[in-house]
């Protein structure tokens, strides 16, 4: 039987990062010093030869066998195409093994929340898996160096690099910063690359996208033990509003079904009408306190043409921008934008409320009490809600620039 926290849980470290960020080389540096600690890893590739864990295994070797055993899960991904496997391999090590704690190392390309996701899961016998096991903190690994190349590419307007995978379409950029919106910790690894003011400006722009994580620079991947493991920083409420682009949706009385967004698309709820200008962030570092951001509400519809060609258009200074918004051609449907330096998209996730009412599938009894007392005649849940966060973003001239769009 797998030792547990206070709790009767076998703690875990969800450990996420692009590829070639650190994450076997911290995972390495934790292993040697375990202390005594025994440490069960699973470790995920998405290729049929799982490279890191034969490095994990190889390093295990040299020691003295604190650590149970190294799992291998190949030829896909644990946030999708194989989480079964992953639920069966921790349901095993909690029945089977003595273990004090847990590590998963994803595949480069996995976003944490979708690691995270798995731990809601049913074990094959319909036991939940969060009754045997917990997550400690969601940890992702930033490649200090690569980060900043991608940010500057932005900034010259060159594209950033594609993934690999034909069924994922996104930039790396966009991956990377998925990855560190969703976490509880962020390591900046590869830091001994960057001179002092390029640290400082990672560490800002960081913040300014996940201004809640634990903060730490490594090299070579040495971050100490205490500064990870045992912290229990995750919660799913807290670590799913990390974003910042959602933390200031939520600021602004939005309520999310947070628990939900793992399940399905949650339809937003309405909000105000007033945008915000410009909120800077106030620090002491002059390179963070130019990050600011600027929060975009209209109840009016966009023109489809007159939008795309605003948000594909080179924003100055823009970091990410992430919203819901209403496109006059896709009535009924609930557009989602998102934008990571210079990827922008705009998908489509469901309906609004008030189509549903106008289509006769509901009636004005059956919608939720949040969504009731923010509806707003005659558009109902309709709205604009976008939120961008960027180094000194001019608001007044990007909210020029979206009213312009709007719809009479």
């Amino acid at each position: 039987m797998a030792h547990a926290d206070r709790n009767g849980l076998l703690p875990v470290i969800a450990l996420s990062g692009f590829l070639g960020a650190g994450k076997t080389t911290l995972l390495n540096h934790l292993i040697r010093n375990a202390d005594g600690e025994r440490i069960a890893i699973i470790v995920n590739d998405i290729g049929e030869v799982n490279i890191d864990a034969t490095l994990i295994n190889s390093e295990v070797k040299q020691l003295d066998g604190e650590i149970n055993q190294v799992i291998e899960l190949s030829g896909g991904c644990i946030c999708c195409s194989i989480q079964s496997d992953l639920v069966a391999a921790v349901s095993e090590l909690t029945e089977n093994l003595k273990v004090d704690r847990l590590i998963v190392e994803s595949t480069g390309v996995a976003e944490p929340v979708s690691v995270a996701q798995t731990f809601l899961s049913e074990d094959i016998a319909g036991r939940p898996l969060e009754e045997s096991a917990r997550i400690d903190s969601l940890v992702t690994v930033v490649d200090a160096a690569f980060f900043l190349e991608e940010w500057r590419a932005h900034e010259l307007k060159r594209p950033s690099r594609s993934l690999l995978r034909q069924e994922d379409d996104r930039s790396i950029f966009e991956l990377v910063i998925e990855q560190i919106e969703c976490t509880d910790i962020l390591v900046a690894n590869k830091i001994d690359l960057l001179d002092p003011p390029d640290r400082a400006k990672l560490k800002a722009i960081l913040q300014s996208l996940n201004e809640r994580a634990h903060y730490h620079e490594a090299t070579q991947g040495q971050v100490p033990k205490n500064a990870l493991l045992g912290l229990f920083l995750f919660d799913l409420k807290q670590t799913l509003s990390g974003a910042n682009w959602l933390r200031h949706i939520e600021s602004s009385h939005a309520k999310i079904d947070l628990n939900d967004r793992f399940r399905k698309v949650q339809i937003p709820q309405s909000s105000l009408i007033q945008p915000n200008l410009g909120k800077t962030i106030n620090s002491n570092n002059p390179i963070k306190s130019s990050i600011n951001t600027f929060v975009y509400r209209a109840r009016r519809p966009f023109d489809a043409d007159k939008f795309a060609a605003v948000i594909n258009r080179s924003i100055p200074g823009l970091l990410r921008a992430k919203g819901y918004c209403w496109i006059e051609d896709q009535n009924e449907a609930v557009g989602f934008l998102s934008i990571a330096g210079s990827t922008t998209r705009c998908d489509f996730l469901g309906n609004w409320w008030a189509a549903a009412l106008e289509n006769g599938k509901i009636d004005r009894s059956q919608l939720p009490a949040e969504i009731e007392c923010k509806w707003e005649a005659p558009h109902g849940d309709r709205r604009q809600e976008l939120v961008f966060i960027g180094i000194n973003l001019n608001g007044e001239a990007l909210k020029d620039q979206i009213d312009a769009c709007l719809i009479d």
